[in-house]
């Protein structure tokens, strides 16, 4: 048997996909509905007509053991006796029993006629029905068996069917299908037991008989507890639960009292023992058809509601009264020590007569609060809800607490708060699970709408009553005051957290300026410097691509890019001047262009179509929004920097000023850049003379000499051969003097010592090279040869010989102290002079060798230290680290 669940309309009206149809219709459903009168008809008449045999049986006294009287269901004398003794007559105590077994019959058939009346065409629904009208024949086996034999066939097939019904019922809610599947095995017991309990009554009351019963009475909650939590979804959930609720404290109360009963029947002797938990136990069974109920109402299973609740009302009044009165009169009847006193059951009258309305009160109010929540209670609602929002200060729990507040009071499935922004209405707080069309309530302050208040209705389509509109009504009027608070309050956060967010892209642009204001001070490496501008404006400006051109003669070239072109396809483009148009003019103006989509019609995208050709289809096939910013230098523009976005409308007038703001470090560094290449130029040209100049000085002089020395020996040898070995000696000191100035030039070009010998002994030869060509006095203290590689000690022999070259050409130093030591894992190279010194803060000569100097130490992860003033000499202290 396959049953639908729940969905947004009731179950018997909402069809799953895919699942197999269960109405009831055509001449099924009319003989479904005969089956149920007859069967219905057919029950109720058995428990009717046993009602006067039973009351007939419970007049007779039983003179056996006490034991077969009690399983019987009769009474002894002495019982007669004790039951006198609490002032009851034996026809009180009769019609109490069979009230008993009347208020618990017409529970059941109530409860199952209204759900047959109202949707009797829906399986689920038929068989609910069924099994509850066929359920109180069932458990009055003891009563029929009073009835003549002529009705034996027809009650043992009442009492099977209604034993089997309850089972099957209890396996399948609510969705129709074994859950879980062995709920199916089990059933097949339990119409194994039920058919051999029927055609053996001498086992009903054997051990194992009891064994297996109580067991599978057990696997009834068991298996509505495994199928609500593992199995349900959150709307069968919800409709099981409050089964789940009734089963377990209706089976058992039901066990417990039959377990105590069974284990210890001495404290179970006795009228009134009897009466309390006969009682007790009706009322625990009841409680199955009662969380029926309420399971249809509250989950909205069948769509009944009114007759329902009527019938939870009165039937648990009923039993409360007639037990109210046993309870006195047996009390009274045991104090005063009187049976049958008219002045005792006057009292009992009276005083259920002034309880009872307080008591169907009490009982309304409680099936209201079950079902309908506290709708009738606002005060107290609006009270629990103002006393929970003094201790709430968060916004979002404000609105949390209303929601859940509203849900819980009114027993709605869904509600939630959305807050108005501007023209549309945000999800602010919900509680519960969305199902079907929510209803809407306006929330209101000060005559304007800051708000909504969604719910949906108990069961789908119930109209809101009277008291709920107004409970919603002064809800709502708190809801719309903490929803307008909510929202200044979420404005000012907003406002706060826009502000932050402004504060930190700010503090992100400026210390972007910042670094690339330090690298353009720091290096003169143009491309380096140029691709760290590109990806320090990334982290401020989200583009695609980026390019830098400058201006070379009358074109556009690359400089640097970033992005999904490589370098390698940009390199060889020129986009001439003349053919930028409306770029080149607006750059020449010193404005900055913002196209935010290249494939418009506006002029500036025409232009830039135009000026590109048809590289947006191949090369730029990427592109939609470009921003253009000139570089600019004393008024001229020297190129532009390019941000491209695969994004329409990418780029804003902020972009442009902050791109503006790098631009224009970049046009600085461009400039640096070139500036220091022409003085790398006319450093070199410098050498190049210089070392002109010590070839012309020194050894252009020696070979004249010589030349000279040997023409004069030519002479001699033919007029003086005795003078000729004086002219010979001195032709040698000649040619060893310009030989050794020619080692010292070539030493300066390339010192071989320093692969072969090592960085101690170069440095050791250009200080004696110094001191011997330049007659300065060189101290040198020279640590053991340090473990550096190669390219360290080239950089770091370059130094020293850039410090010693500037110590000649500026300083007219007399000494130079020249210093290489090892401390922390660091080489230091130190080169002081006591010449005229100069101030590093002002322009002096020979800064371009300083800065030389810096690019090679920092090249190397080392630190330049650099001291001097005027008149106090200089020294110029490396440092790099062993591991560089």
């Amino acid at each position: 048997m396959n049953l639908p669940s729940v969905s947004t309309q009731t179950a018997v009206d909402a069809q799953p996909r895919g699942e197999t149809d269960t109405r009831l219709r055509g001449r099924w459903l009319v003989l479904a509905r005969v089956v149920w009168v007859g069967i219905a008809v057919l029950s109720l008449g058995l428990v009717i007509a046993s009602i006067p045999s039973y009351f007939a049986f419970l007049h007779v006294l039983c003179t056996g053991a006490p034991a077969t009287c009690r399983n019987n269901g009769q009474i002894t004398p002495d019982y007669l006796r004790a039951l006198q003794a609490l002032g009851l007559s034996l026809d009180s105590y009769a019609t109490y029993l069979v009230a008993l077994v009347i208020v618990f019959a017409v529970v059941y058939a109530s409860i199952a006629a209204v759900i047959f009346w109202r949707k009797s065409d829906d399986r689920m629904a038929f068989f609910a029905s069924l099994t509850l009208v066929t359920f109180p024949a069932a458990f009055s086996t003891s009563e029929l068996a009073l009835l003549p034999s002529a009705w034996s066939l027809p009650g043992h097939f009442v009492i099977f069917l209604g034993n089997i019904s309850l089972f099957l019922f209890f396996y399948l809610f609510p969705t129709g299908r074994f859950v879980p599947r062995w709920t199916r095995w089990l059933w097949v017991g339990v119409i194994v037991f039920w058919a051999v309990d029927g055609l053996f009554n001498s086992l009903r009351f054997s051990t194992l008989a009891g064994v297996v019963f109580l067991g599978l009475v057990c696997s009834i909650p068991v298996a509505q507890i495994y199928r609500y939590r593992r199995v349900s979804s959150a709307g069968q959930r919800q409709q099981t639960k409050w089964v789940v609720f009734g089963l377990s404290i209706g089976l058992g109360g039901f066990l417990v009292i039959n377990i105590f009963a069974a284990f210890f029947p001495s404290l179970v002797q006795g009228p009134l023992v009897d009466l309390i938990l006969s009682t007790a136990l009706y009322l625990f069974l009841l409680l199955i058809p009662l969380s029926i109920g309420i399971a249809i109402l509250r989950s909205r299973l069948f769509d009944i509601d009114l007759i329902i609740n009527r019938t939870l009302v009165y039937g648990i009044l009923t039993v409360s009264v007639i037990g109210l009165y046993v309870l006195v009169v047996g009390y009274l009847g045991a104090l005063f020590g009187t049976s049958g006193n008219l002045l005792i059951s006057l009292v009992a009258t009276g005083l259920v007569a002034v309880l009872f309305q307080p008591l169907r009160a009490f009982l309304q109010r409680g099936v209201n609060r079950l079902l309908y929540g506290q709708r009738d209670e606002p005060y107290t609602v609006v009270t629990r809800l103002s006393q929970r929002l003094e201790v709430t200060l968060a916004p979002d729990a404000v609105l949390s607490t209303i929601v859940e507040t509203v849900a819980q009071a009114l027993k709605l499935p869904y509600v939630a708060i959305l807050l108005k922004q501007e023209e549309t209405y945000t999800l602010a707080a919900s509680a519960g699970k969305l199902v079907g069309e929510p209803l809407i309530l306006p929330l209101v302050y000060q005559a304007e709408t800051v708000g909504q208040l969604h719910l949906t209705p108990r069961t789908p389509g119930e109209p809101l009553t009277s008291a709920d509109r107004r409970l919603l009504d002064e809800l709502a009027r708190q809801a719309g005051l903490a929803a307008h608070a909510v929202q200044l309050t979420s404005d000012l956060q907003r406002s706060r957290e826009q502000l932050e967010q402004r504060v930190e892209e700010r503090t992100r642009e400026l210390s972007s300026l910042l670094e690339i204001s330090h690298t353009v001070a720091s290096t003169l490496q143009l491309k380096p410097l140029m691709g760290l501008i590109l990806d320090q404006l990334k982290t401020v400006i989200d583009y695609t691509g980026s390019s830098i051109l400058t201006v070379e003669g009358e074109d556009l070239v690359f400089l640097d890019n970033r992005g999904p072109v490589s370098e390698e396809q940009l390199s060889h483009l020129r986009f001439p001047l003349q053919s930028l148009g409306l770029i080149w003019q607006t750059m020449t103006t010193h404005e900055s262009i913002i196209i935010r989509n290249v494939h418009d019609d506006s002029p500036l995208a025409q232009a830039f179509r135009v000026a590109v050709g048809d590289l947006p289809e191949t090369t730029f096939r990427f592109m939609r929004a470009c921003m253009i910013v000139p570089l600019m230098l004393r008024d001229q523009v020297i190129g532009m920097l390019v941000l491209t976005s695969s994004e329409q409308h990418a780029f804003t007038q902020h972009h442009a000023a902050l791109a503006l703001a790098i631009a224009n470090q970049a046009a600085i560094a461009i400039e640096n850049a070139q500036l220091y290449q022409q003085a790398q130029e006319l450093a070199a040209l410098e050498e190049r003379q210089r070392l002109a100049r010590e070839l012309h000085d020194s050894v252009s002089q020696a070979l004249y000499g010589m030349a000279l020395g040997l023409h004069t020996a030519r002479i001699q040898l033919d007029r003086d051969p005795q003078e000729l070995p004086e002219s010979l000696d001195y032709l040698l000191s000649l040619a060893e003097a310009a030989l050794d100035e020619m080692r010292a030039l070539i030493f300066e070009l390339r010192p071989e010592s320093l692969e072969s010998e090592g960085l101690v002994t170069a440095l050791s030869k250009q200080g004696a090279a110094l001191q011997a060509r330049h007659g300065i006095t060189v101290l040198t203290q020279l640590c053991e040869e340090p473990a550096l590689p190669l390219k360290v000690k080239q950089e770091l022999y370059r130094i020293a010989q850039e410090a010693m070259h500037n110590t000649v050409k500026h300083a007219r130093a007399r000494k130079v102290d020249l210093r290489l030591s090892q401390a922390a894992k660091a080489v230091i190279l130190e080169v002081r002079d006591d010449g005229v010194g100069f101030d590093p803060l002002g322009s002096f000569p020979g800064h371009l060798g300083l800065h030389s100097m810096q690019e090679r130490v920092s090249s190397l992860g080392g630190m330049l230290q650099i001291e001097s003033a005027p008149g106090q000499g200089t020294s110029i202290l490396a440092q790099v680290p062993e591991a560089s």
